[in-house]
């Protein structure tokens, strides 16, 4: 039976049985996806005593933060420094990990991978007092919408799932897109009305119809880029051969008994790229590892110009940059220019309004898809009990 419907329409198999088996993923996806557009200003808005701070240097002392916070959780690593960037009135937050062992050498740190799978706490601190003005479970609502939208609960493993999930749903929007047009040659402004007058059944297809039409491309452009960035790192290499490059293997690094300061490693970083402020730090576990130091400048678009810097934790040296202006345009678009993309970064608020709305409108298609399909049943029951 399932090969006969194959033979009959290809693309009606594709669209029909992807849609029933993803729906309520791809229904999910567009739930979290339109809350993901606009995230950070939700969370500080919910939380503005978390968030909110006066008079804030630009360029604070970090390392009085951390240590006011080393103080306040001495059996807890900080993992990294998580900026939301709306203002340059904001506190600073920091992501911090479950109480962990202390040993005569100091934390425990062998069980501490992923450090998004490890985070538990987050801290706020005044950057102009360097106090803490609050703190709460990392894992709010909101953080677990977003890890699903990128991961699948599952870091790190479940960015190669989702992946495969965003293909066959860049696929199902080929195949409804062309049995759109199948059906609306001939009649193309009827095929992208919807007749509000229309009996219930006959609204609720046109409502499918009309809806999945109109949002097809950015959808379509939403699954591409999504699978894009789940595939990065297979992407760079391949491109990397392409023009012939070696693999990259990570730079030897110096070693060090003992960590350098914060401070110094964001003032080197900022030496670098004068102009910018720095939005994410990514602590060190050794004194041999590095620190990432993520960076916005403010004369360029962030979307396109967003930078990274790798700095030694005990020697305070750059041993690594990411930079769009100095690499090739595939490094740019796999490491930072896709993300843009697919938030909608690239296009300002445009771009953010229609990844709400094509979000909106990925969530309604399962449920008038699932009714349509249930309304056909019958008609789909009497041909399969019908001979020949």
């Amino acid at each position: 039976m399932v090969l006969r419907k194959w033979r009959q329409g290809p693309w009606i198999f594709i669209h029909r049985y992807v849609g029933l088996l993803l729906g309520i993923w791809a229904f999910a996806v567009g739930v979290t996806g339109t809350v993901m557009a606009n995230y950070r200003e939700i969370d500080a808005y919910l939380n503005a005593e978390l968030f909110a701070a006066t008079d804030s240097p630009r360029h604070p002392d970090l390392q009085a933060m951390v240590s006011v916070i080393n103080a306040a959780y001495p059996d807890r690593f900080i993992l990294y420094l998580d900026r939301y960037f709306l203002s340059g009135d904001e506190s600073y937050p920091f992501v911090l990990s479950e109480p962990l062992p202390i040993t005569d050498d100091g934390l425990d740190l062998t069980s501490i991978g992923n450090f998004e799978a490890a985070a538990s706490l987050e801290v706020f601190v005044d950057p102009r007092t360097a106090e803490i003005i609050g703190a709460r479970p990392y894992w709010t609502w909101i953080k677990v919408m977003r890890n699903f939208h990128r991961e699948l609960l599952f870091p790190g493993e479940g960015r190669k799932f989702l992946g495969a999930l965003a293909i066959v749903l860049f696929l199902s929007c080929i195949a409804g897109g062309v049995l759109w047009w199948r059906d609306a040659r001939g009649r193309i402004k009827r095929s992208l009305t919807v007749r509000l007058s229309s009996p219930g059944p006959r609204l609720i297809r046109d409502t499918h119809t009309v809806l999945g039409a109109y949002a097809l491309i950015v959808i379509g452009w939403l699954a591409l880029t999504a699978a894009l960035i789940c595939y990065e790192m297979p992407l760079r290499h391949f491109a990397d051969a392409l023009r012939g490059e070696q693999p990259r293997t990570p730079p030897t690094m110096p070693r060090s008994s003992q960590f350098g300061s914060i401070n110094v490693a964001r003032d080197i970083a900022l030496a670098e790229y004068p102009n910018s402020d720095v939005v994410l730090i990514r602590m060190a576990k050794t004194p041999n590892d590095r620190m990432v130091l993520r960076l916005y400048p403010d004369d360029e678009p962030i979307s396109i110009y967003t930078r990274q810097v790798s700095v030694h934790a005990g020697t305070n040296q750059i041993v690594g940059r990411f930079d769009p202006g100095r690499q090739p345009w595939t490094d740019s678009l796999f490491g930072v220019w896709l993300i843009w993309f697919h938030n909608g970064g690239m296009l300002g608020v445009v771009g953010r309004v229609l990844n709400i709305a094509a979000g909106l409108v990925l969530a309604s298609l399962f449920p008038t898809g699932l009714y349509i399909w249930w309304k056909k049943r019958p008609a789909r029951l009497k041909a399969r009990a019908s001979p020949g």
